[in-house]
């Protein structure tokens, strides 16, 4: 029992410490109001919004909400990425942000981040952004907006194509200091975005650096996106979006995607097509960048629960190109896919080289708290002419439980997956897992 214990200390600690902090979130009952300064503190002031306002300034501050999430995560990484080495980190923390109620449209927000490491360092390899402690200034913004439009400037989350909020799975936000405009809705808008600085999960200051370099700095970007839908006969749906992005020293980034949903079909078949494409610009720190990449999606609901998609990318290989003809994107760098059609879950497809992308999803509701799912890709890419293709294989699965009632607010998650590469023939493959709880507030 011991050596049981021993071995997954890091783990116990892992759920002990997660499982003794929801006590916040346990006292506030499933229809209680949201947490603001005037329920707190007891001040029972009428905190109703109108025409986007409160009706004083007092108001503004003292009905102004606060929320966060507490959160405790637990990597453990064989032969990471390859590279012959395991990685085994758990790490807690989280953030608290509080924000005025609307005066005039108009509300103002501060936040603050925080992770501590839980497990001893004890010479074994780390995961990267969870072995240090840091904490810090986080989201810290002014914005306003009606119901047709929103302006935000300050340390931010953005959902823009490769510039997203990727901290679901770790304890730090990502954050950008930016200046960001929006018109419309999520189908039929106008944005323009200004990034001058960023921090990610992995950091605790804002920096003019990026994922792709923690040294080169830069102006940062600027980025200019518009979609359009269109209701079509028997409920089905057109839509479209394009954007351009602008990566100071880096690359000039274009991308285009279209969806038919046919809404009526037993199973509401949704086709997607996409072509994004990016080329050096002023220094070009990462050298020569010409990329071109299209690709397709289909995607099905066999039951009312779940959903099915299947996916396809081709990059097109360059070999005197960044990476044989790799999309070079800044702030997502060994990050995430953002919006490309077929990639893996642990690694991300534009790093990985040029060729074939394959994917099949699989992602469903076995109960309204709990969500389960499935990935398989297929990386067919290569980083340089010279290389074998990784002919790279991922399984990856997951499950989502959320809880209820008195405990609403907390959730557990675990992702699970196994990598396979015969370029790295010799070595073991690359498995991965990532627990977490979290208790949003």
């Amino acid at each position: 029992m011991q050596q049981t214990y021993l071995k997954h200390k890091n783990l116990y600690w892992a759920i002990l410490v997660a499982l003794g902090l929801p006590s916040m979130a346990i006292a506030t009952p499933t229809n209680n109001p949201p947490l603001t300064l005037n329920h707190l503190s007891g001040l029972q002031q009428d905190c109703t919004v109108n025409n986007n306002s409160v009706d004083s300034l007092g108001k503004a501050f003292s009905c102004g909400t606060v929320s966060g999430a507490i959160k405790t995560a637990y990597y453990s990484l064989n032969n990471a990425y390859f590279g012959g080495k395991s990685q085994d980190t758990v790490a807690t923390g989280g953030y608290i942000r509080y924000e005025t109620a609307p005066f005039y449209g108009v509300q103002a927000a501060v936040g603050y981040d925080i992770q501590r490491r839980l497990d001893d360092d004890n010479g074994h390899a780390e995961v990267s952004e969870f072995k240090n402690d840091k904490d810090g200034l986080a989201e810290a913004y002014v914005k306003w907006q009606n119901d047709k439009a929103r302006v935000t400037v300050g340390n931010q989350r953005l959902d823009v194509p490769f510039l997203g909020d990727y901290s679901d799975f770790r304890i730090l936000q990502n954050l950008y200091q930016a200046a960001d405009v929006k018109l419309g809705n999520n189908d039929d808008f106008i944005r323009a975005t200004k990034v001058n600085k960023f921090k990610s999960y992995g950091e605790d200051e804002f920096y003019k650096t990026s994922r792709q370099s923690a040294i080169k700095e830069t102006d940062g970007m600027w980025s200019v996106g518009a979609g359009k839908s269109y209701k079509l006969a028997n409920g089905n749906q057109l839509k479209g979006q394009v954007w351009y992005e602008d990566y100071d020293d880096y690359t000039k980034l274009a991308y285009a995607q279209g969806n038919y949903a046919l809404a009526n079909h037993p199973l509401k078949p949704e086709f997607a097509v996409q072509y994004i494409t990016g080329k050096d610009q002023g220094k070009a720190l990462a050298g020569n960048v010409d990329s071109q990449m299209y690709g397709a999606m289909l995607s099905l609901k066999p039951t009312s629960n779940a959903t099915v998609k299947l996916a396809y990318d081709r990059i097109q290989p360059q070999s005197d190109a960044y990476r044989n003809g790799a999309l070079l994107t800044p702030y997502s760098t060994n990050t995430s896919s953002s919006v490309i059609f077929a990639q893996p879950f642990f690694t991300s497809t534009q790093d990985l080289g040029a060729g074939n992308a394959y994917m099949i999803g699989v992602d469903g509701k076995y109960d309204d708290q709990t969500n389960l799912g499935a990935r398989l890709s297929y990386m067919d890419l290569k980083e340089s002419k010279n290389v074998d293709s990784r002919d790279q294989t991922e399984l990856m699965v997951y499950g989502i439980h959320n809880f209820s009632g008195k405990l609403k607010g907390l959730s557990i998650s675990n992702f699970a997956g196994i990598q396979h590469s015969p370029r790295f023939d010799g070595r073991e493959n690359f498995w991965q897992n990532r627990l977490m709880l979290s208790v949003k507030f």
